[in-house]
This record gives structure tokens, sequence and C-alpha cells, in this order.
């Protein structure tokens, strides 16, 4: 991710309290407000952070048609 998308995504995480189980959501929705998708990057991060497996947060956003998930560019 490019360092001005790493910034503005360690300020979602700043701005949420952290990363939670409960607040997971709530940040996939900020981030993909802010960065018009949730990229790849976020989502190893927020793996890393919860415990979740990434194959978990990818099955949660692809549940909902309001999440865009695209490779890394």
């Amino acid at each position: 991710m490019k360092e001005f998308k790493r910034q503005a995504y360690q300020k979602l995480v700043e701005q949420s309290g952290g990363v939670s189980v409960e607040s997971l959501f709530v940040l996939l929705g900020r981030v993909q407000d802010t960065f018009g998708c949730v990229p790849r990057e976020v989502v190893r991060d927020l793996a890393a952070r919860t415990g979740f497996s990434e194959a978990l947060i990818y099955g949660a956003l692809t549940c909902y048609k309001d999440f865009d998930v695209r490779p890394e560019r």
C-alpha cells in the first residue's frame, strides 16, 4: 500500500480506538469509505490484529455487496 494510504489507514485505526472483533466491521466500512475498496494489505493487518484468518475476513466481506475487495495494484 502506498505510504499516504498506509498513513490514512493508521489514522482510521487510531480514530476507531484500535481494532477488536467488535469493531471490525465498523473499521472495514470506514476503510471502504476512505479508499473505495478494502485493500488486501488491510485484510492482512486486521487478521494479524484480531486473530481471525484472512480467509474468514474475506468471506465476511464477500457476503456483503457493499464491500469491494480488490487485489493490490
